[in-house]
């Protein structure tokens, strides 16, 4: 715990039950690496490149990244949660049965990802852009949208139960059984993009449906 790495490449390593909290990262490359059962809470990245991060069994908790990159991250079963994400690019992103829950998203940029049975319940995301973005059973309940854009995303029963866009866009996207329950939408709007495709909009404010 308490580990510092600046300007460096670190490449394939793999832990097992390891404490890797209050680690903090800056202006790294770190490539291969393999976190199974690992505990990385109060994780503070600057500028560091993180390749081919497999996370298994995780706790990553109350972190800070910013002007990072993860590039082709896979998480599974893990828990990613209360942290800050401030001018991050996520790329081609794995992940599956994971939780965001309480993460905020600023300036953030996600592409290529493919999601499944993930909870972002109760994030912020200001001045963000998704695009490519392939979800299922995704769920974003009691989530904030500010200038946020979704482009070209398959959104397969993506829950947006209780959420709020402000100034957002939805661009050429699929939402088959999404769930916009009670959801509420000021200045933002749609384009070619089919609300009625959406499984639920009972209770839906600020949108022609």
């Amino acid at each position: 715990a308490g580990q510092f790495t600046h300007g460096t490449d670190l490449t394939r390593m793999t832990a097992t039950g390891s404490d890797l909290s209050f680690w903090r990262v800056n202006s790294t490359s770190l490539r291969s690496r393999h976190l199974d059962g690992c505990r990385l809470n109060h994780l503070h990245a600057i500028e560091s490149h993180w390749h081919d991060l497999r996370l298994d069994h995780c706790q990553v908790r109350q972190g800070c990244s910013i002007d990072c990159c993860f590039e082709g991250l896979h998480a599974s079963s893990s828990m990613l949660d209360a942290s800050a994400f401030i001018n991050c690019r996520f790329q081609k992103t794995q992940s599956h049965l994971n939780s965001f829950g309480m993460c905020s998203f600023v300036n953030c940029q996600w592409s290529g990802s493919t999601l499944s049975e993930v909870s972002f319940i109760g994030t912020v995301w200001r001045h963000c852009t998704l695009t490519d973005e392939a979800y299922d059973f995704v769920r974003f309940p009691s989530a904030l949208f500010v200038a946020t854009r979704f482009v070209n995303c398959t959104l397969r029963k993506a829950i947006f139960r209780r959420a709020v866009f402000v100034g957002c866009r939805f661009e050429r996207c699929q939402l088959g059984e999404s769930v916009f329950h009670n959801a509420r939408f000021i200045d933002s709007e749609l384009v070619e993009t089919d609300i009625g495709q959406a499984g639920n909009l009972d209770g839906v404010e600020g949108l022609q449906v």
